[in-house]
């Protein structure tokens, strides 16, 4: 046998041999543990709004239905610019064309539809009202959703899970006490599913032509809730 083989079986026998001691080191007694689960909620008030807006035209000619729709989604456009809306919170979400019959035996041609949906995130939430009423005066006939939201919503979640942390942390130690025993260092940790929940009292606008009382607002955006959940294990001493 000449010393390559050697130092090869040699190998192959301390590998085998350590096998055994590996597995019994994990097999090994568990560490005492508490786990528990920490949350948090934070409220805040809504500083802006996302528009999904909607422009339908009906013709029997195709052309005439397009400039039509292009005409209404030219004066959204102008409307959100002269709300200092940005161009980057402006976006043209769909734009479909087709033709219409009729549900009858033998189909009947109705004409041509085009639809064009247009998304504005508004900022300024003392626009909205003024705003949304020269929307559907220049021709928006269809309303996908109004959201009101916040801007800064990663900031919100990060302040919500340290807070949802030191809820777990204050639970064990309490728990722990009425026990005798002390908390000591983190064993495990793992994030919960589960973010936002919107408590919104107005997501959806109703136009009346009749003058507003200008003391009298007709919105209620709510609170946005931000929550965040962890499962912590702490070992104990």
């Amino acid at each position: 046998m000449n010393c390559k083989t050697i130092s090869v079986f040699s190998v192959f026998l301390f590998i085998i041999a350590s096998a055994p001691f590996s597995g019994a080191q994990d097999c090994g007694p568990r560490p005492r543990l508490i786990s528990v689960t920490g949350t948090s909620e934070i409220n805040v008030t809504p500083d802006q709004v996302v528009l999904n807006l909607g422009v339908e035209s009906r013709d029997k000619d195709l052309g005439v239905a397009k400039s039509q729709s292009d005409a209404r989604v030219k004066k959204i456009l102008a409307l959100a610019h002269d709300a200092d809306v940005e161009p980057k919170d402006i976006e043209t979400s769909t734009l479909q064309m087709g033709a219409n019959y009729s549900e009858e035996n033998v189909p009947r041609f109705l004409g041509y539809e085009v639809s064009q949906t247009t998304t504005i995130t508004l900022r300024d939430l003392s626009k909205y009202e003024s705003l949304m009423i020269k929307l559907l005066e220049a021709g928006t006939n269809r309303l996908d959703g109004i959201n009101f939201g916040v801007s800064e919503t990663r900031k919100l979640r990060d302040q919500a899970r340290s807070r949802a942390i030191r809820d777990a942390k204050e639970k064990a130690i309490a728990m722990a006490a009425e026990l005798g025993q002390t908390v000591g260092k983190p064993w495990d940790i793992s994030e919960e599913n589960g973010w936002n929940s919107y408590g919104l009292a107005a997501n959806s606008f109703a136009y009346d032509k009749r003058a507003p009382d200008a003391n009298e607002p007709t919105i209620a955006p709510g609170q946005v809730t931000i929550k965040a959940s962890v499962k912590v294990s702490f070992q104990l001493e």
